[in-house]
């Protein structure tokens, strides 16, 4: 593969980066090939171009922006806000809840020292992020999508990202999270909530490190995926999507109903699929409560 053939699926895979960012990323690796004896090797090394992309995507993603602060409310003192251009950073002391309603987005959950919210690609009245009076933070982009995503005049194709951060070891009263299109995932934190409601419609959905009691689970064609334990009642909905939990726990402490049409349900060996319904006679603490359309549901409970 050529250089320039390299840095054009770079370029492909980071289009959700403002110009600035596309046009430095790419110059630093322009140079990179430059100053390399071996150009191929030096390709090998980095790696194919869509991990590189990735790279790229995450770094920009987990970097704090340097903005200038706004004015705020001296009833919100606990609040600070920075602007600048493409970009928006929120920051909250204190956070009970949270409840996050997401559109076509790409969003990344880390953890740090406090509770922020940053945005790229996103202006000031597309999204509403604030902490109420309960202490319940809302993350909301759903109703202000721009209408002109896929016209063909545009100059770029702009998907909003955004970053939630979060401390490390967060137990959460509730955690309550709709991704329509777009994608959410976390990395390197792990938290908690004593309730909890997950949906997604055509996106894709990654909890990693989650530990969930009574939560609801609700897919429609895209793919939700939770690593780590659910305890309690939980609620599973899947119409035409995938969904799949590899939970920590002893399978033993686990009941199940499950109500299958034409796709498939599978508790650690046990497979349901077609048209089928299973009753268990005794309900244990710890309940999966299966409701399977057309999609899949795989449930994995075992020691780690």
């Amino acid at each position: 593969m050529k250089k320039e053939q390299y840095l054009k699926r770079i370029k492909n895979g980071i289009q959700s980066l403002t110009i600035d960012e596309q046009n430095e990323a790419l110059q630093y690796y322009s140079d990179y090939l430059d100053d390399a004896d071996d150009v191929e090797k030096a390709m090998e090394e980095l790696g194919s171009p869509e991990e590189v992309a990735q790279q790229i995507i995450e770094k920009c993603a987990n970097s704090l922006v340097s903005a200038q602060k706004t004015s705020s409310d001296d009833n919100k003192s606990s609040e600070k806000s920075f602007e600048a251009y493409d970009a928006l950073f929120y920051s909250f002391k204190k956070v009970s809840s949270i409840n996050l309603s997401l559109g076509a987005a790409e969003v990344v959950m880390t953890g740090g020292k406090e509770f922020s919210v940053e945005t790229r690609g996103l202006n000031k009245n597309e999204i509403t992020c604030d902490v109420d009076s309960n202490g319940i933070l809302h993350v909301n982009n759903v109703r202000k999508l721009n209408i002109n995503f896929f016209s063909h005049s545009m100059n770029r194709r702009v998907v909003p990202r955004i970053l939630v951060t979060i401390p490390d070891e967060t137990e959460l009263e509730r955690f309550e999270l709709r991704v329509d299109a777009g994608s959410f995932i976390t990395k390197n934190v792990s938290f908690a909530c004593r309730k909890g409601a997950l949906s997604v419609g055509a996106g894709n959905l990654v909890l990693n490190s989650f530990k969930g009691n009574n939560v609801s689970l609700r897919c429609g064609m895209g793919n939700l995926s939770i690593n780590g334990a659910l305890t309690g009642r939980t609620n599973i909905d899947c119409g035409m999507g995938a969904i799949r939990l590899e939970l920590k726990g002893n399978s033993s402490d686990y009941s199940y109903d499950s109500k299958v049409g034409l796709g498939s349900f599978k508790f650690n060996d046990e497979k349901r699929s077609g048209v089928c319904q299973d009753h268990s006679e005794y309900h244990k603490e710890n309940h999966f409560s299966v409701n399977c359309g057309m999609g899949s549901v795989l449930i994995n409970v075992h020691k780690f």
